[in-house]
């Protein structure tokens, strides 16, 4: 039973690095944190730019693993985390990344309005989409722990 519940975790933590690494290397490249010939980037790169991409890119690889680890052990976990996880990730990619490449601001807000009212809030919507990463995390970390009591009691 222990080496069983060490291997799922183990895989859980395999998956949850391989999620993290892709997030990073994704959401890097297209927004051009990462250095590459594929997409232009037409803003300067902030210093916060980078810590955002490695929060979000690290928060979303322990939701995946916890998500996972949680799934195996067939626990309840609640589909609100998913939709508060996935709007974390979005609103990770919109604080890191390009406003003016951004077709869809620039549809909705325009050039000039995209670069008035949104790119002074990008880093507070950082902010804001590490806290709902961080707070979908404490769900999962919450569903396991509501689950162990609940077997620790049965015994």
């Amino acid at each position: 039973m222990k080496k069983a519940i060490n291997k799922l975790a183990i895989n859980s933590i395999i998956i949850g690095s391989v999620v993290a690494f892709i997030v990073f290397l994704v959401f890097g490249t297209v927004t051009v944190l990462i250095k590459n010939p594929f997409f232009i980037r037409m803003t300067h790169v902030h210093w916060y730019d980078y810590i955002f991409l490695i929060l979000t890119a690290l928060l979303t690889g322990v939701y995946a693993c916890l998500y996972h680890y949680n799934k195996s052990n067939k626990e309840s976990f609640d589909k609100k985390c998913n939709y508060t996880a996935a709007g974390g990730i979005v609103g990770g990619l919109f604080s890191f990344g390009c406003a003016i490449c951004n077709k869809l601001l620039v549809f909705l807000l325009g050039l000039s309005g995209v670069m008035v009212y949104f790119m002074p809030l990008q880093p507070i919507l950082g902010v804001i989409s590490i806290a709902i990463l961080s707070y979908a995390v404490y769900i999962q970390l919450r569903n396991m722990d509501i689950s162990r009591s609940k077997i620790k009691m049965t015994l």
